[in-house]
């Protein structure tokens, strides 16, 4: 059975230019050099690595992650001359973040699998863990969903004291942690599976690791199986070798900024918007030093919080600190790109606005942009939700709109509009015809007056009786189905967005188990641009 798939519209919270991205529009595209991958693969062929030092480094960093044979497999073929690589990143969220981070990496995996089939030559999927993102309210907690259908917030409350890389934020806080994990637990509750789960968050989210090596030890578990690499950039022998690369960066700042306010302009004169914002002063870089800061231009000097450098004091750190260097959000991909002979980056809507605008930056640095992709997307539909959604007739389109509207129509079906103004209508009937047969009785015998009276409010009593127990009836129905309702929004668009941009995988793993991945893994279509509806229901069979 084939995936249900849903057209990408602005329902799904897409802006305008990612939708046009998707579409091929022309007026997008103009801002994305290349897809040609034969073009991008003879571009690479030009190009030097040093393979053999970015080998060593991914090696010993997936190794202290657990590293599969496979993976290892892999690392070892980026040694080689013509291998090639295909990536998809995130921040390193508690307990493995958004049930996106596994998306993209499954469509990277199947993505670098076809483009091996097309070149006839080994492509590698690299998974790149913002290791030097300092943004700890970002990656602190996830989302689950209870046995309520409640959306439950877990967090890692222990904030660092200084902006730290997150590959730097040892999870210390003993108590916090558990607090984080007992919660999860709590939330999913004891299952045929949860037992290996909870023995795997304990296994990988320990006191002695970070957010990255615990977020690289989970996503190893899950998916080494398939060879996918793992990549910390917040690594002392990294930037090493990236230290040319951010000498040029400083070097080459006002051919950087000019190239960006060129791209700026004209893609807000195609009527798109701007993702991401600088100063005229950014370096764009970071600069950490007791705490991740930001290095702007002041003058002929360059700053980074209270510090202050001339160029040449700047270049100087660069060469006998590297490490304490990072790039921003638009050097990130300049970074990638000299460091890894990359084909392809794939990216979501905020991912591909931001490249939009930096792919103008390349050439300033003597690089040239990766064929960049939509990456996969994709909600899980499980078996009483699909029930449910049937039961009630309503679609996945309804649950992204005005839900009251989506509530008030499945309502309307099963209580009709006019049913009210029926009961007070027959109310008011019956109490006259009873008082014109009165008014007949009593010239017939006035004795009858008072049993007359008696029986009127009876029934006037029993009516009331029956219209109040009919709108109980139906108050009690209506809230039903308005829980059933939101209880669906929570599941498939919680917080008015896609599932996968809020809850953890955790939810399935502990339902469904280990094999979950495997089946969606299979089910993915990598070059599927519209969102994937995958039934779970296919998984029992």
């Amino acid at each position: 059975m084939a995936n249900d798939l849903i057209t990408p519209g602005r329902k799904l919270g897409y802006s305008n230019l990612y939708l046009d991205f998707l579409n091929g529009s022309d007026s997008a595209r103009r801002f994305f050099p290349s897809s040609d991958i034969q073009q991008i693969a003879s571009l690479l062929d030009a190009s030097s690595y040093n393979r053999e030092a970015i080998s060593t480094i991914l090696e010993r960093q997936n190794r202290q992650f657990g590293a599969s044979d496979a993976t290892l497999g892999n690392i070892s073929v980026i040694g080689e001359k013509n291998a090639l690589c295909v990536f998809s990143g995130q921040q390193a969220g508690l307990f493995g973040g958004p049930m996106l981070v596994i998306f993209k990496a499954l469509g990277i995996i199947k993505q670098a699998k076809l483009y091996a089939e097309q070149l006839n030559r080994p492509v590698v999927p690299i998974f790149w863990i913002a290791g030097d993102d300092h943004d700890f309210e970002e990656v602190n907690h996830t989302y689950l969903l209870s046995r309520e259908g409640k959306i439950v917030s877990v967090a890692y409350e222990t904030t660092p004291e200084r902006a730290l890389p997150v590959s730097q934020i040892e999870l210390s806080d003993t108590n916090a942690l558990e607090s984080a994990i007992s919660l999860l637990e709590d939330t999913l509750g004891h299952t045929d599976f949860s037992d290996e789960l909870y023995a795997l968050l304990r296994q990988s989210y320990r006191p002695e690791e970070t957010m990255v090596s615990a977020f690289g030890k989970m996503m190893t578990h899950l998916l080494g199986r398939y060879g996918l690499v793992l990549f910390n950039p917040d690594d002392a022998e990294a930037k090493t070798l990236a230290a040319p690369l951010f000498k040029m960066i400083v070097k080459k700042q006002d051919d950087i900024s000019e190239r960006l306010s060129t791209a700026n302009r004209e893609i807000v004169t195609a009527g798109y918007h701007l993702q991401v914002e600088k100063s005229e002063d950014a370096v764009y870089l970071f600069y950490n030093n007791g705490g991740r800061r930001p290095i702007t231009r002041d003058g002929d000097s360059f700053v980074a919080g209270d510090e202050r450098f001339s160029e040449s004091e700047l270049m100087s750190l660069i060469d006998k600190y590297p490490e304490r260097f990072s790039p921003d959000v638009f050097t990130r991909p300049l970074l990638q790109s000299y460091l890894f002979p990359t084909l392809a980056q794939a990216g979501g809507p905020s991912e591909i606005a931001y490249l939009a605008q930096g792919n103008a930056i390349f050439e300033a640095v003597d690089l040239f942009p990766p064929v960049q992709i939509a990456r996969v997307t994709a909600t899980l539909l499980e078996t009483r939700l699909e029930k449910l959604i049937t039961s009630l007739g309503i679609t996945f389109d309804d649950l992204t709109g005005d839900i009251e509207q989506t509530i008030n129509s499945v309502l309307a079906k099963s209580f009709p509009a006019d049913l009210e103004s029926d009961v007070k209508s027959i109310h008011r009937s019956v109490k006259q015809q009873f008082a014109e047969l009165i008014d007949q009785s009593l010239d017939f015998d006035s004795s009858l007056k008072g049993f007359a009276e008696q029986t009127q409010g009876k029934i006037d009593y029993q009516l009331k009786a029956f219209e109040s127990k009919l709108f109980s009836l139906h108050k009690k129905k209506s809230q039903e189905t308005r829980d059933r309702i939101y209880r669906l929004q929570n599941a498939l668009f919680p917080n008015r967005g896609l599932q996968e941009r809020t809850h953890n995988i955790t939810l399935f793993l502990s339902r469904y188990g280990p094999d979950l991945i495997g089946f969606v893994h299979d089910r993915l279509d990598c070059c599927q641009k519209a969102h994937q509806i995958i039934h779970l229901s296919e998984m029992r069979s």
